[in-house]
């Protein structure tokens, strides 16, 4: 029972955390601004850089990164207090993972829908990211290699987005060889690229808007 409430509280907890939008929160106070009024209304590192600049941009990211893993550091910190950690382990192979996981979906879920924002943040890849580089820096940073390329090469950050969510379950199970670990993994997939249903549409119609690092592009995400 205690178990059980240790993870009722880490999921309140990480969906809190999750909903301090960093997109929102730094455009408001350097801008007095809100980036969702802007560009493609979406509260995420893209539309900072289209509308602020690279600092801004850059400041978001790491502030989305980060209390995906403040989240993950208390849960464990939690499960260690009351001594549900070790249980944890007995109960699931790769258990260390599945609490980061645990954490992370929930902060992920915080980041996109905040309850201090209107339920309106962003899509959640930024946030997704630091989790999967709390759950294995190897497969983060292959992932990040695929996104840095593609985006070098195409123009498309939602491209480059895309590719990452479609991607992560794979090296998962590559790694892990876990049908559970792969299914949270599948998860997380669904939710990113759901978030990103009408940059597919705007990708098919080519109409799709390219990231500029030169100036501001106030254009659509």
């Amino acid at each position: 029972m205690l178990t059980v409430l240790m993870f009722i509280l880490i999921a309140i907890i990480s969906y809190l955390l999750g909903s301090l939008n960093f997109g929102v929160i730094l455009s408001r106070r350097l801008k007095h601004d809100d980036v969702r009024s802007h560009g493609s209304g979406n509260a995420g590192s893209t539309n900072m850089l289209r509308n602020y600049g690279k600092i801004p941009a850059l400041l978001t990211i790491i502030g989305d990164m980060a209390k995906v893993a403040l989240a993950i550091l208390i849960a464990f910190g939690l499960l260690k207090l009351t001594k549900r950690y070790d249980a944890v382990l007995d109960t699931f192979k790769n258990g260390d993972i599945m609490i980061k996981s645990f954490a992370g979906f929930f902060c992920v879920l915080g980041h996109i829908y905040p309850c201090f924002f209107s339920f309106k943040g962003g899509k959640g890849v930024a946030t997704s990211g630091g989790m999967v580089f709390m759950i294995d820096w190897r497969i983060a940073l292959i992932l990040l290699a695929m996104f840095v390329l593609t985006v070098a090469i195409t123009g498309y950050v939602s491209l480059g987005s895309i590719l990452m969510a479609i991607f992560y379950p794979m090296y998962i199970f590559a790694f892990y060889i876990s049908i559970p670990l792969t299914v949270i993994a599948l998860i997380f997939s669904a939710i990113v690229i759901a978030k990103h249903k009408e940059n597919i549409i705007r990708l098919r119609e080519h109409t799709e808007s390219k990231i500029s690092f030169s100036k501001k592009d106030k254009q659509r995400e």
